[in-house]
């Protein structure tokens, strides 16, 4: 049974062998990583001012794309933004379809 992972959670996909995920907020580098099995295969830059989060770039390694690793980055942001109560500005194309993508997201969007 496929679950939504929660924020730090650190989840199993043996569907598409993806292995062991985490998201974390590295707020040093001003942005979150997603590591598989301890080692940093994507990453999603932001910036943050006041209850606003601006995601200007979101990335994973090229050799792992197409495996949906991007998308579980993205679950992990989304649920520290909602944990934090922030608003979301998509600049990256791919954050933005990932938001179209989840109308349920929506109230999220800065409009």
């Amino acid at each position: 049974m496929h679950r939504r992972p929660f924020w730090g959670d650190t989840v199993s996909d043996s569907e598409t062998d993806i292995g062991s995920l985490e998201v974390r907020n590295r707020t040093d580098l001003g942005r979150y990583e997603l590591l598989q099995d301890g080692v940093v295969v994507g990453h999603a830059d932001y910036s943050l001012r006041d209850d606003e989060i601006t995601i200007p770039h979101v990335e994973t390694e090229r050799s792992l794309r197409k495996r949906g690793l991007g998308s579980k980055l993205m679950e992990g942001v989304i649920a520290d933004v909602v944990d934090r109560q922030l608003t979301v500005v998509p600049v990256c194309p791919f954050a933005a379809n990932y938001l179209h993508d989840h109308p349920d997201l929506a109230y999220l969007i800065k409009r």
